[in-house]
């Protein structure tokens, strides 16, 4: 007996002497799972740091190459010096630079993120004084809204945010687990002070010395302290504004006033941006919650708060509605996971009472389910893990394996009690016969994941290590409970197992499969020849089934209307107003159940949320929409690329001139539009934009006093405007203020023209007298990928094309096009994700082999029978890719994922065979003879745990269960386990004995060739 066999052999009999203490520590372990249940955090996805940095420098009303120029490339040259970059790309247009900065999944993310603020902190100097602030973002999965609703009403909502803000915003605020509360979509009210240029020009204010002046005016600062009586008095000079009044009654210069150069009003910013809900005008609302606070209550207080404000006589006319409540897409997915999970774990306890056609010893078997579960969520809740979409899955397909430890000891302990009369003996000789077995067995399902947990990291890797983690708790604990709980029910039962009986007597299944196994080992070349017959036909399968990406499935379809210049708000919305008229048109016809559109100028998108169990693909209802477009002057709308799986499929042109490279994206998006299966073919850049070049005369300038600067922040300071200190307002509170000119200036450009820029004796010095202005093109924004200038190339698959089939096609399609020296092309999106994955789950299902093998050699003490035991392994790859022929299944990330599963449980029942097949050698039979007797004892526990997998496993197979609710489905990880373990299962009762024979065989003769060898070599040194 060996080590290990012992070691079961003493917890058994440990468990029987001590009943009370198992049965209480069990009891106990019950209880702390349930209680550990209800404390677990509920969440989508675990928490986990996402290895992006993205640095944003707000710099509004610039130009896209003055950004690139003066922001991009400064910080892209100093943030390129951080080591772990895996990709940097980098975004400019008017508003603001953007750097994205993709680190390695192992870098300490904190670490860097403090690293880039140091970085750019030692270029602060060579940015531009007026951009005032810097910002550094780091991402965690938990750092999405939970909840995102939008408000609308027939009404004018431009003037109501005190309205959402007191009476909705600020609630929300206060309910238990929310951290932020995101309100847009209308504005809060500013002091707008508009200065007069005529005025300012007439009474010789110098425009730069005012904006100075209001920069300084309304302060408050601390002046020290002083002591009197043997009291500290702290003194707090008072210059803050406190009213309109203040700011009108301000001395500018001797006798002349703010209110007597300009306006100063109380009054709305203007709008920059709209967004429309049912046709009408909406505002949107994001609800963030605090770290570790459960979901769905978070999300429930909320709808709460939500109801109340419904019933608030304040909102009469106003529509609330919820458009993304990530509680529903959790609690949706995982009572569909749990469903599939119940239905799969009674099908496993029908086949369990089957086989066994005994009710107790079917209970005490399935006994293992519910305690395994248990105790893994209690150490899930101690190790601070939380109850998401991936542990819950991990707790799935662990669901039918639960049962395999106690299925394999307890039929080894019933058959010792038929030739044992003790039945403590009985047990503890049992349990020890399939110690080995049953720990082999756990360990190489476990062992498959650990190359994902220390080799590369990528996203796929960093969430499979949640799914292992509640696989290999959950299968440990059964081997707990299968060395000692089971055991100890086991004893207090009378009588044996009996025989079951089936439909085709078990004797005459026995019989057959005993001489079908002799007949195998009797024809081991024809045998062979079979085996490998079975293996080339894999060559079938393989040549048919396609390698495709992984597909989110919701419910809402993104249309981007592709404007094609830069409208104003208005014009932009009229364009939104003709499309949203068009789909409630035909809202039934499209199955349409909501439209939200969002618009700023020179780009609109509209989200169109699709009626639940569709009897249309989605892909023919896009089509039906774009089939009758209504014609459109100032848009080419055409549909977002699909954000699952990386975004699409992206080609990227990357070179020098911008200017070169959207020359070339307009002569290869014709050519790309003509590939079969691509649809919705267009570039990343936003409709065309205007600016007004103004080139100041600095000989001209200088002649009237003034420099470029002065009459550069003049400009600024009219059209951009400039924000000044805020005051405190006793019922709003904090209130912006910003200074401006008059809005004639932003509307006309003659009136720019005759901006006045100073006032002599002489004349008034106005802006043409300086400048020249000229109205120009320019890109709306300039995108840089891997430090150089990009333009991206995007499509959407069609339904029935594949990643693979896409890559071939616009390979071959942009193969003969050359391109000017110094610019390129490469595949994006989709394509570097997929390979990203492909290549690092191949790695891993290499390297789980190899780890397979270690852990069997480890434990059978031999090199070569874990080889017979491998040979299971190599036909379940030959039943996936057969499983994925019949049904139809693309070979996915998710079927990759099975199959890594998958590895770990094929080789239980070469083990279970094989380890029988030593004992009885080793206790004296014969090779053949102990072949034939291990595996006719095998038999049904190997039968009877491979049902239980399987029909554990069916509902997520049969169904259309999705991860999270709306990403891909279960469907190709269950396939492929199921058509695996059926396949291996069938083969590996015949063609791991004969591996295991013919090995024998090879060591045998080899010892004789061994041994012939040192006899020649010790005849010659005689």
């Amino acid at each position: 007996m060996s080590k290990l066999d012992q070691m079961g052999a003493s917890l058994a009999s440990f468990a029987i002497k001590k009943p009370v203490t198992i049965c209480m520590l069990f009891l106990s372990l019950l209880i702390l799972g349930l209680f550990s249940s209800r404390l677990l955090p509920l969440e989508r996805f675990p928490a986990i740091d996402v290895p992006f940095i993205v640095v944003v420098v707000p710099y509004n009303n610039g130009t896209p190459v003055e950004v690139e120029k003066m922001i991009t490339k400064p910080l892209e040259e100093v943030l390129a010096t951080m080591s772990g970059i895996t990709r940097l790309r980098s975004r400019s247009n008017e508003s603001q630079a953007v750097v994205e900065i993709e680190f390695k999944w192992d870098e300490n993310l904190k670490a860097k993120s403090v690293e880039a603020r140091e970085k750019v902190d030692s270029i602060r100097h060579l940015l531009p004084k007026d951009a005032e602030r810097v910002l550094v973002y780091q991402f965690n999965t938990s750092d999405s809204p939970i909840f995102q609703f939008r408000v609308s009403s027939e009404r004018d909502l431009s003037n109501a945010y005190d309205l959402l803000d007191r009476n909705l915003k600020m609630p929300l605020e206060r309910v238990a687990g929310v951290s932020k509360v995101e309100l847009y979509g209308v504005q809060k009210r500013q002091i707008s002070i508009r200065l007069d240029s005529d005025r300012i020009a007439a009474l010789h204010v110098n425009t730069l010395q005012l904006i100075q002046q209001l920069q300084a005016a309304n302060f408050s600062i601390n002046g020290g302290h002083f002591f009197e009586a043997d009291r500290k008095i702290t003194i707090n000079p008072q210059g803050q504004f406190s009213s309109k009044q203040d700011f009108e009654d301000l001395y500018i210069s001797k006798g002349i006033r703010l209110k007597d150069i300009a306006q100063i009003n109380y009054e709305t910013p203007e709008r920059t941006e709209g967004r429309h809900l049912d046709r009408t005008y909406a505002v949107g609302f994001n609800i963030f919650r605090e770290s570790g606070a459960n979901l769905v209550k978070v999300s429930e207080r909320v709808k709460k708060v939500i109801e109340e404000a419904r019933a608030n006589p304040a909102f009469d006319g106003i529509k609330l509605f919820m458009m993304d409540d990530e509680a529903h897409s959790v609690t949706k997915s995982l009572d569909d996971l749990l469903n599939a999970g119940l239905l799969g774990a009674a099908l496993s306890v029908l086949v369990l009472y089957a086989f066994l056609r005994q009710f107790t010893t079917t209970m005490i078997v399935v006994l293992s389910v519910p305690f395994s579960i248990c105790i893994t969520l209690a150490c899930m809740y101690f190790m601070g893990y939380t109850l998401n979409i991936l542990s819950m899955m991990g707790l799935m397909l662990a669901v039918g394996m639960l049962v395999d430890n106690a299925v394999v000891v307890t039929e080894s302990i019933f058959q010792e009690k038929q030739s044992t009369s003790d039945p403590v003996e009985a047990t503890r000789q049992g349990v020890s016969k399939v110690s080995l077995a049953v720990i082999a067995g756990t360990a190489t399902t476990a062992i498959v994941f650990l190359p994902n947990i220390v080799g590369k990291k990528i996203d796929l890797t960093v969430f499979l290590e949640h799914v292992a983690i509640a696989i290999c708790i959950s299968l440990f604990a059964s081997l707990l409970i299968a060395q000692t709980l089971i055991p100890l029910l086991t004893t207090k039962m009378k009588g044996t197992a009996p025989q079951p009986d089936s439909v085709r007597s078990p004797n005459a299944v026995a019989r057959w499969y005993k001489n079908a196994l002799h007949w195998t080992l009797t024809h081991q070349g024809k045998t062979g020849l079979i085996a490998l017959a079975i293996l080339v036909s894999t060559a079938i399968p393989m040549g048919v089934v396609t390698s495709d990406n992984d597909n989110n499935n919701n419910n809402r379809i993104w249309l981007n209307y592709g404007i094609t210049s830069s409208y104003t708000l208005e014009e932009v919305e009229k364009t939104v107003n003709k499309m949203e008229t068009y789909l409630y048109n035909n809202k039934e016809r499209f199955h349409i159940k909501q439209v939200y559109s969002y618009y700023n100028p020179g780009h609109a998108v509209s989200g169109i949320t699709l009626n639940d169990d569709l009897p249309v693909t989605q892909a023919e209802i896009k089509q039906a929409i774009s089939k009758d477009f209504p014609a459109f002057v100032r848009a080419k709308p055409s549909f977002n690329w699909d954000e699952s799986g990386g975004g699409g499929v992206k080609i990227t042109l990357l070179g020098q001139s911008s200017e070169t490279l959207v020359k070339l994206s307009d002569q290869l998006v014709p050519v790309i539009a003509n590939i079969k299966g691509l649809s919705d073919v267009k570039t990343d850049q936003q409709s065309q934009k205007y600016e007004l070049r103004i080139t100041i005369d600095r000989q001209k300038a200088y002649r009237f006093g003034l420099s470029a600067e002065d009459i550069s922040g003049i400009i600024s300071t009219a059209l951009r405007g400039q924000n000044l200190r805020t005051f405190r307002h006793s019922e709003t509170g904090e209130v912006g203020v910003k200074v401006l000119f008059d809005q004639a200036l932003q509307h006309d450009i003659t009136e720019l023209k005759r901006l006045s820029l100073k006032r002599t004796e002489q004349q008034n010095i106005t802006l043409d007298m300086v400048a020249d202005m000229q109205v120009v093109p320019r890109l709306s924004e300039i995108t840089r990928h891997y430090r150089q200038t990009a333009i991206v190339i995007g499509a959407n698959l069609d339904k029935d094309t594949t990643i693979e089939q896409a890559r071939e096609r616009i390979e071959n399609a942009l193969a003969n096009i050359e391109l000017p020296a110094g610019y390129n092309w490469t595949l994006d999106g989709s394509f570097r994700r997929h390979d990203e994955e492909t290549q690092v789950m191949k790695t891993n299902m290499l390297l789980a082999i190899c780890m397979i093998y270690v852990v069997m050699a480890a434990l059978f003490e031999s090199i070569l029978l874990p080889t017979a035991v491998i040979t299971s392994l190599l036909f379940s790859f030959t039943g996936v890719f057969w499983a994925f022929l019949f049904t139809g299944t693309s070979m996915s990330v998710m079927g990759m994922i099975g199959m890594l599963i998958l590895m770990g449980i094929v080789v239980n029942n070469g083990i279970v065979l094989v380890d029988r097949i030593n004992q009885l050698v080793n206790e004296g039979l014969s090779v053949a003879n102990a072949i034939v007797e291990g595996c006719l004892n095998r038999v049904r526990p190997i039968l009877m745990t491979v049902a239980t997998t399987v029909l554990g496993l069916l509902p997520l197979a049969i169904g259309n269960t999705q991860v999270g609710g709306d990403g891909p489905p279960y469907s190709p990880m269950a396939i492929a386990i199921i058509g695996g373990l059926v396949f291996s299962t069938m083969t590996s009762l015949f063609l791991v004995p004969l591996a295991y024979l013919t090995l024998l065989k090879i060591r045998r003769k080899t010892g004789k060739m061994v041994a012939k060898s040192q006899l020649l070599v010790a005849k010659v040194i005689q």
